[in-house]
């Protein structure tokens, strides 16, 4: 009987060990967005997500007005490599759950206050095998982008790899300028050993 009961016991504590897991991992899905800034779970001071292609994002409304969550910073930066859709939670919506279907980098902002950098969030989307994840104020970006021929990098001062959305290496590149006419259609990251950014081939 003793170890029935030790063995019941252990399903028991694995079931909940598993359950806090995922409960941790829906969380961290999830923004609250109030006048006084952005909060996610668990990190509360952190004002970004990294999800995958497809993953349910949730936006909660905190408190205040209306939260028109859109495009970009007003310091310039922009979402790579397509805009973000405007989404709002109100005292009326006070939750709007969806998804983004495209990898990249999504910059927004709260529509009725766009100057409080509280209020602007970062959303990192990879396809579950290529990380996108990056750090604010990241030093490398790409012009122009979308792009033909040559793809210059600001910024770049080390070797870089070029992958597909596949996890693929495609190219390496030691310079900040280079020719990317080879390439196929499509959306690639720039990899260095610290940062990443995004472009698309046209």
């Amino acid at each position: 009987m003793k170890t029935n009961l030790i063995k019941i016991n252990m399903k028991k504590t694995i079931l909940t060990l598993a359950l806090a897991f995922v409960g941790t991992f829906a969380m961290a899905q999830e923004m609250t967005i109030a006048h006084t800034g952005i909060a996610t779970v668990p990190t509360s001071t952190d004002k970004s997500l990294s999800v995958n292609v497809g993953d349910d994002i949730t936006f909660i409304y905190g408190g205040g007005g209306s939260h028109p969550m859109t495009e970009g910073w007003q310091d310039g930066s922009a979402s790579t490599p397509v805009p973000f859709v405007t989404q709002t939670v109100t005292s009326l919506i006070p939750t709007v759950t969806f998804q983004i279907n495209t990898v990249g980098i999504y910059k927004f902002h709260c529509g009725t206050n766009p100057g409080n950098s509280n209020n602007w969030g970062t959303i990192y989307v990879a396809d579950g095998t290529t990380s996108v994840e990056t750090v604010d104020n990241n030093p490398i970006s790409v012009f122009p982008n979308p792009v033909r021929d040559k793809l210059t990098v600001k910024g770049l001062t080390e070797s870089a790899s070029i992958y597909g959305l596949n996890g693929n290496k495609v190219m390496y590149v030691t310079n900040g300028t280079f020719n990317v006419t080879d390439l196929a259609k499509g959306t690639y990251i720039v990899k260095t050993a610290k940062y990443n950014t995004v472009f698309i081939k046209k």
